[in-house]
């Protein structure tokens, strides 16, 4: 206990622990045996110092609303009842508990958390008192590293919060001054300061009382600002203070127009203008005066002109003159023409385009642009060129065509024709005489001076010039001569003709292998021939083919007769004729052949003769219609027959077909081979004739099966596959009976039991009718004998056991001793076992 003392930081704690500690054997002793009793956990206690006892009864902290904060420590008493001997915080233990209030609008906890580093820890718990109530304050572990257990509930107290003794608030205002001066507008914010013992200093927005004194409309005059409180126990205290607010504004001075701005250009009005002054006194308006401020509504035209207004009050002083400008203009400019500019012709005519320059006058705002010009367009007796669109600087508007003169234009000369033609008249346009010409002028504006005229042709030619006269309109517009010079052709005298080429197609020997063309050419030395050349085509062959020039005429119609020039040819168009002859090659089945067939070909020509009659041709490739063509063969001429001119088609397959086995049969033991499979035959020309198999057995060993396909043309072809037909595995003769060529001896009479097993691969076999079974008596040459000591009763019937997984065949051997016999097991396979036996 002393050292708990000591170990105590505050003085509370350590007279509480005397305290307690004359109590240990009374007090502590009966809590011990209180809880032990009631089979309670020894743990050590976690308590407060509000008062003497260490109980789970809770002690009381009493606060009031306002006051001070109230505080408790906690503190620890080691129990040894839980295990744990002395106090549970040794070493490096620490113990920490949240503080906790039930009723936060009450009171409410300043230290949530407190910690216990050893049993000599006071954390203090600090709590804040909110409101007038009740609440519980209670601790719980947050955090335990001691190893022991501690009693949380004697740490519990109540904090009762009491409702404040209560005095009168004092009330203050700050922000304005008493009996201060302020101009209106520049008053300051009162505010109203509230100090209170126990509801503590505060500070409210004052309350401003009705405005009182000589102007009260306009809030001149004397004022007063006032406020009052009531604090939370009902105590209410009010403040008051009084100054006055001075007029420090001038009369307002506006004004309102009507438009609001101008209508026009420039800050000019087009329409009428309505001047309406609008004076204002708020705060001295009995003091008011005013001077000019006449309303006015302008509906004429005027130069700027000035209209002011000022006024003046006693408090405010004066304000003005305030001066507005109006000038309006709503007549459009003046529109005048004061130039013409233009090709003067002849009777008041202009032969070309008119310029005609305008001016615009304006009294008041003055045109915007003082001339303009327009210029005409077209041509006639009454050409109109309006004036152009003229504004004034206000934006009045004088339209185009304000004023609109006219005037004669005629910009174009006569147009000419040649309207008639007179001569002698030839061939083909040609004149055989002088040609007069006549010629017409018009003019659709002014009209023609002089309407015809005529000229006369001079020599001879193939374009012979005849150019119009002069054309002059009434305007004086000219055409020049010539502006219209037909020609025209004249010539008397007939073409000569001359044969000057030849074509076709050249061939051998000097023939030709085509028809000839024989081409002639007709000269004339004035109008030329009507056709300069003519051709003419010779007709059917051989060696003298003649060619007679046709007919010429000249531009003026001259003829020069047919047959003037008669050129001969020597001339073969045909080429030979070809025939099949015969054909050769290695012939199969219906009317195949199975190799390339050669063919005979004969030409013939009736003209220019062959220098070869006959040619082979051999074929290519193979199918059922294998085209064989003739070569190509040429006569003597060099007309060519191509190849193909003949030909003829074969059924021709040099390949063998194709076989192939529709399944494949694969190894397998003896009894279970597949059936025998099929095969196919493929043969893409000829086509398949069949297949057939051969070399199926169901024998054991290797067998190979040979497939045979044949094609139409007789060609065969073969494929094959192997497969092996296993043999089954023979086991036994079992015991008794030895194996390895020696003989059992037996006494002759008795039974002896074949033992053995048979398999298929991995399958054993139990039908009685796959084995059989017999003995033959052979020669005794063996020298070691074994004895069967055992031997079976019964018959010599074959089963098979199921039980014992074997065949069985009791061998009832002949009464013989001394005779030698041979059992022996064959299997359906041909496989065998076989065992040598003696008789004694």
């Amino acid at each position: 206990m002393n050292d708990l003392l000591g170990n105590l930081k505050t003085e509370p704690a350590r007279k509480y622990l005397r305290h307690a500690a004359l109590r240990t054997g009374a007090v502590l002793a009966a809590g011990a045996l209180l809880l032990a009793g009631a089979g309670v956990a020894r743990a050590d206690d976690i308590y407060n110092t509000l008062d003497g006892t260490v109980d789970t009864v809770a002690e009381v902290m009493p606060l009031n609303v306002g006051g001070a904060n109230g505080s408790t420590l906690l503190a620890v008493v080691p129990r040894n009842g839980d295990g744990k001997s002395g106090c549970n915080l040794t070493g490096s233990a620490v113990l920490t508990l949240n503080i906790a209030s039930s009723n936060t609008s009450v009171a409410t906890i300043v230290t949530p958390q407190v910690s216990f580093t050893s049993c000599g820890s006071t954390p203090t718990v600090v709590v804040h008192p909110v409101a007038a109530g009740s609440a519980t304050v209670t601790a719980s572990v947050a955090s335990n590293n001691s190893g022991g257990t501690f009693t949380l509930a004697p740490a519990t107290f109540v904090v009762n919060v009491a409702p404040p003794a209560n005095t009168a608030p004092v009330l203050t205002i700050s922000g304005v001054a008493a009996g201060a001066s302020y101009a209106k507008g520049s008053v300051p914010a009162a505010v109203c300061n509230v100090a209170d013992n126990e509801d503590g200093p505060s500070s409210f927005p004052a309350t401003l009382a009705a405005m009182t004194g000589p102007d009260g409309a306009t809030g001149v005059g004397s004022q007063e600002a006032s406020c009052s409180y009531t604090d939370q126990g009902g105590l209410t205290a009010a403040s008051s203070l009084s100054y006055s607010i001075t007029d420090a504004t001038a009369p307002g001075v506006g004004y309102t127009l009507t438009p609001t701005t101008p209508d026009g250009f420039n800050g000019w009005y087009r329409s009428a203008v309505s001047l309406v002054w609008t004076v204002a006194e708020a705060d001295s308006p009995s003091t008011l005066s005013k001077v000019g401020c006449v309303d006015a509504v302008i509906t004429l035209d005027q130069l700027p002109g000035d209209y002011s207004c000022s006024a003046t009050s006693s408090g405010g002083g004066p304000t003005g003159p305030v001066t507005v400008s109006i000038k309006k203009d709503g007549t459009a400019p003046d529109v005048a023409l004061t130039d013409v500019a233009g090709t003067a012709g002849n009777a008041g005519w202009y032969t070309s385009d008119v310029t005609a320059t305008f001016t615009a006058t304006d009294a008041t705002s003055g045109p915007a642009s003082a001339t303009g010009s327009a210029t005409s367009n077209g041509e006639g007796s009454a050409v109109a060129v309006p004036s152009p669109e003229f504004t004034d600087n206000a934006g009045n508007v004088a339209a185009a065509g304000a004023l609109t003169p006219t005037f004669k234009i005629d910009k174009t000369a006569p147009d000419v024709a040649l309207t008639d033609t007179s001569g002698t008249a030839g061939n083909g346009d040609w004149y055989t005489s002088d040609v007069i010409a006549t010629f017409t002028g018009t003019d659709a504006t002014s009209g023609p001076a002089s309407a015809t005229g005529s000229v006369t042709s001079s020599g001879e030619g193939s374009a012979v010039a005849v150019p119009s006269p002069e054309f002059t309109d009434n305007a004086g517009n000219v055409t020049a001569a010539g502006a219209v010079t037909p020609t025209f052709k004249i010539d008397k005298t007939a073409p000569d003709v001359a044969l000057t080429d030849t074509s076709g197609t050249a061939g051998n020997a000097g023939w030709y292998t085509s028809d000839v063309t024989a081409t002639f050419t007709a000269t004339d030395a004035t109008s030329g021939p009507a056709s300069a050349t003519g051709s003419v085509t010779s007709s059917g062959e051989g060696s003298a083919v003649a060619v007679p020039s046709p007919e010429f005429s000249d531009n003026a119609g001259n003829v020069t007769a047919a047959g003037a020039v008669t050129p001969t040819f020597k001339i073969d168009k045909t080429a030979p004729a070809v025939a099949y002859t015969s054909a050769s090659g290695t012939e199969g089945a219906n009317g195949w052949y199975t190799s390339d067939v050669d063919v005979l070909f004969t030409g013939t020509d009736e003209a220019s003769g062959l220098s070869s009659d006959t040619q082979w041709a051999t074929s290519s490739g193979e199918g059922p219609a294998v085209s064989v063509q003739s070569p190509w063969f040429e006569d003597i001429a060099g007309n060519v027959t191509p190849a193909g001119a003949d030909s003829r088609t074969f059924k021709i397959d040099k390949g063998n077909p194709t076989a192939a086995f529709n399944s494949t049969l694969g190894n397998a033991y003896f009894g279970s081979v597949g059936s025998v499979p099929t095969c196919t035959a493929s043969d893409d020309v000829s086509g398949p004739a069949g297949c057939v198999v051969t070399g199926y057995s169901t024998q054991v060993g290797t067998h190979t099966l040979t497939a045979t396909a044949m094609d139409n043309a007789g060609r065969t072809a073969t494929a094959q596959q192997s497969y092996t037909v296993m043999a089954w595995t023979l086991k036994g003769f079992y015991q008794p009976i030895d194996m390895g060529g020696v003989l059992n001896t037996v006494k002759g009479g008795s039974t002896v039991p074949a033992k053995f097993e048979v398999f298929a691969g991995a399958t054993e076999l139990t039908d009685t009718s796959l084995v059989s079974l017999n003995a033959a008596k052979i020669k005794c040459t063996l020298e070691f004998l074994d004895d069967i000591e055992l031997t079976a009763s019964g018959n010599t019937s074959l089963r098979y056991d199921a039980t014992g997984g074997q065949f069985i065949y009791n061998w009832k051997t002949p009464a013989t001793p001394g005779s030698c016999y041979k059992l022996t097991m064959t299997a359906a396979d041909g496989s065998s076992i076989s065992a040598n036996f003696k008789l004694k």
